[in-house]
C-alpha cells in the first residue's frame, strides 16, 4: 500500500488479494487469474484532505467451469465503486 499526496487530495494505492475461494457457480476450485482495472473509490476526508482509494481487485477463474469472479471487500458493495461509508 502506498500513499500519494496529490496536493488537493490524498490517494491510497492498494491491491485486494487473498487465496482463491470455491467457485460460486459450481463449487469447483478457482485459481488466481489477474487484477481488474484499478477502481477509484472516494473515501472520507482525512486531516482536511479528500481521500481517494485506488484499488486493484484480484480476479479468479474457475478450473472446472471457467467462470470468473472478483475479490470482494466490505469497503464497497459488489459491482459498485463508491465506498459504503461515503454513501
Amino acid at each position: 500500500m502506498d500513499v500519494l499526496d496529490a496536493g488537493t487530495h490524498k490517494e491510497i494505492i492498494a491491491k485486494l488479494d487473498y487465496p482463491a475461494p470455491k467457485c460460486p457457480h459450481c463449487q469447483g476450485q478457482m485459481a488466481k487469474y489477474d487484477f481488474q482495472k484499478e477502481s477509484k473509490i472516494p473515501y472520507l476526508e482525512c486531516a482536511g484532505y479528500k481521500t481517494l482509494i485506488r484499488l486493484k481487485k484480484r480476479r479468479f477463474r474457475c478450473k472446472v467451469c471457467g467462470k470468473m469472479a472478483v475479490a470482494e471487500t466490505s469497503l464497497v458493495k459488489k459491482n459498485h465503486q463508491i465506498s459504503i461509508i461515503v454513501k
